[in-house]
């Protein structure tokens, strides 16, 4: 009986809209987040892109459900914590994928230090004109970690203006308010939003976020920008379970991990048109942040410096560039940096149909490791990555295009460090080759995409949980298909599928005597899925989705013996909304429509809840 009622709900809400009408927008989408601006059927690498459209429509939370909901990058909650998520992007894993993913912001970078995940919840969907992610593709403009691929996020930098809010079950609220101003020479933009819950059995925490974005045009040649950021944030997330007391929903008995996070950014930079074809820019930026757990804290503060020249004409472009990230953590007992300096160029060649590209990068990472007392330990690391690739345009709605990329994802500091804080070893940095080739097929009513890659790994780092402290893996590989398919079935109703199909392996470890060898890398799901279906018309519009990953060996099951595994996650999400007038628009979503049970298994008996109960709210938001 509950089945069936499952299935009447979906299939009700389905056809409730399909008496609406709509036009649905399939048009070429131009990728903006490197050097060179290009079509997205004629990138010469892998390419996912998502337009302020496809935020809106799916009533996100943030911007890691929004993720999870429909994109590839798989997201979890680390440890619990919904603030500071994992990403994981082609088989790097849970646990530390997420390191392995390049994430910038409007041109900065974001990847941390030490093993602190990337702080996306700072972001405001509302404030996100694009997403474009590259795979397997990356390592020559945005250097270190881009061993998978970057996520570029790209905020609108607009005079908008509005108001929003909703409340949900749980008691969550939010509520954010954009004011912005512009004319010729100025676009002046505020926002600040706060979203909190109160949990009881659940997770509890706030976060508030301010901005105040500045674009100065004194010309027509000459841009000079200027931003400040604020995010303030306190969680309680539930501690692991047994698999008993996951299945039994035992929460509230426990217990709770808390943390406290704060972050102030400063950014300032400037572009010049020297000419029609030639371009400089140069950016800084500086962080202070802090991040309080009941037994230890942190202080951080981060630089970054980078600059870049580009010079284009017909049929040619080329850029070059140098840049600078100095990051210093403090904690009790030590002080520890980590600076990465790079150089880069990359030029591209259209010859008729045939678009070539092709670029090199040069790193040098430098750690010190500072104790109160004792002798100071420094290392350095020369690096190099580089890229070439080629797109074919087969006819004016068909091409192919292939790319070989060297990437390097130099270790973090908290992998210098054994169980307990005592000082390791400087470890050695990771080295992927990754080869894609790929087909697109955009026509008028449907836009396909269809990759397969083949990635092998040298010095791949882990957690040897044996002897509690941080290796590498001699020799490891990954391979995969990709595909995403958006398609109009008529002018009511849209579907979409994002699929992949990823298998990783380790090759070879003599850290483990050969017990790791030939074995599948944990936390990694075969198969991995998003749905949707969504119609348009007029004042309304509604999506329904559904994510499924399917069963992988638990986060710390190198050797593939533990007797638990990590479930197949699976969620279903509905988003309806009805514009009234031009101004106004009134929404409402209900995540895990179904309340089941996922969560993230680290070893037999660790299990921390995600997405774990039915979520819902409605709200509303007025632009004037």
């Amino acid at each position: 009986m509950k089945k069936n009622t499952k299935l009447s709900f979906v299939a009700s809400a389905i056809l409730a809209t399909t008496y609406l009408q709509a036009v649905e927008d399939l048009g070429m989408i131009t990728v903006t987040s490197g050097s060179f601006k290009t079509n997205e059927n004629k990138a010469p690498f892998s390419t996912e892109i998502f337009t302020t459209e496809d935020i809106l429509k799916s009533k996100a939370k943030d911007i890691y459900s929004f993720l999870n909901s429909q994109s590839s990058i798989i997201v979890m909650p680390s440890y619990g914590n919904t603030f500071a998520q994992k990403l994981d992007m082609r088989g790097y894993g849970l646990t530390d994928g997420y390191q392995n993913i390049a994430i910038l912001i409007d041109g900065r970078k974001i990847n941390n230090i030490d093993m602190t995940p990337q702080l996306l919840s700072s972001i405001s969907l509302d404030n996100i004109e694009k997403i474009e992610i590259t795979k397997g593709s990356g390592s020559v403009e945005f250097g270190d970690g881009a061993t998978a691929g970057t996520i570029n996020i790209m905020t609108n930098g607009k005079n908008t203006n509005f108001i929003k809010t909703y409340y949900g079950n749980n008691n969550s609220k939010y509520g954010a308010l954009s004011l912005g101003h512009s004319n010729d020479k100025i676009i002046v933009n505020g926002y600040i939003d706060y979203s909190s819950t109160d949990g009881e059995k659940k997770d509890e925490n706030y976060i508030k976020n301010k901005s105040l974005d500045i674009k100065f045009f004194p010309t027509n040649d000459l841009e000079f920008r200027a931003k400040r950021s604020f995010s303030n944030l306190n969680t309680k997330y539930a501690k692991s379970l047994t698999l008993a007391e996951y299945k039994d929903n035992i929460l509230k008995d426990k217990g709770f991990t808390e943390q406290y996070m704060s972050s102030y950014v400063t950014s300032i930079g400037g572009s010049y048109f020297l000419s029609p074809k030639i371009e400089m820019s140069a950016d800084f930026t500086d962080e202070d942040k802090r991040s309080d757990y009941p037994t230890w804290k942190s202080t951080y503060e981060n630089q970054s410096f980078n600059s870049k020249i580009k010079i284009k004409n017909d049929s040619s472009q080329v850029a070059f560039g140098i840049d600078n990230i100095d990051g210093d953590r403090k904690q009790t007992g030590n002080k520890t940096t980590k600076e990465n300096q790079g150089l880069f160029i990359t030029t591209s060649y259209l010859i008729g149909n045939t678009f070539v590209s092709a670029g090199g990068r040069y790193e040098e990472v430098n750690y010190i490791y500072a104790p109160d007392s004792g002798t100071a330990l420094e290392q350095k690391e020369y690096l190099d990555g580089w890229d070439i690739g080629i797109n074919q345009s087969l006819n004016e709605n068909q091409s192919i295009f292939a790319n070989y990329n060297k990437a390097f994802q130099a270790p973090d500091i908290d992998r210098f460090f054994n169980y307990g804080g005592t000082f390791n070893a400087f470890i050695n940095t990771a080295i992927s080759k990754t080869f894609n080739i790929g087909f697109n097929d955009f026509r008028d009513n449907n836009k396909l995409k269809i990759t397969v890659f083949k990635t092998n790994l040298t010095n791949e780092i882990y957690y040897y949980k044996t002897s509690y402290r941080n290796t590498n893996i001699d020799k490891s590989y990954k391979y995969g298909l990709e595909l995403f398919d958006k398609y109009l079935i008529n002018s009511i109703i849209y579907t979409s599928v994002n699929y992949s199909y990823i298998v990783a392996k380790i090759d070879t470890e003599n850290e483990a005597n050969g017990a790791y060898d030939g074995k599948n890398s944990p936390g990694v799901s075969k198969h991995n899925a998003t749905l949707n279906l969504g119609t348009n018309f007029g004042n309304f519009s509604s999506l329904l989705s559904h994510t499924y990953r399917s069963k992988a060996y638990a986060g710390e099951d190198l050797a593939n013996t533990f007797t638990q595994k990590q479930e197949a996650y699976n969620s279903t999400d509905i988003s309806c909304e009805y514009k009234v007038g031009k101004n106004v628009e009134i929404f409402a979503k209900i995540q895990n429509l179904f309340d089941q049970k996922n969560g993230l298994w680290i070893k037999d008996d660790s299990i921390y809840p995600v997405n774990y109960f039915r979520n819902y709210y409605a709200g509303i938001k007025a632009s004037f």
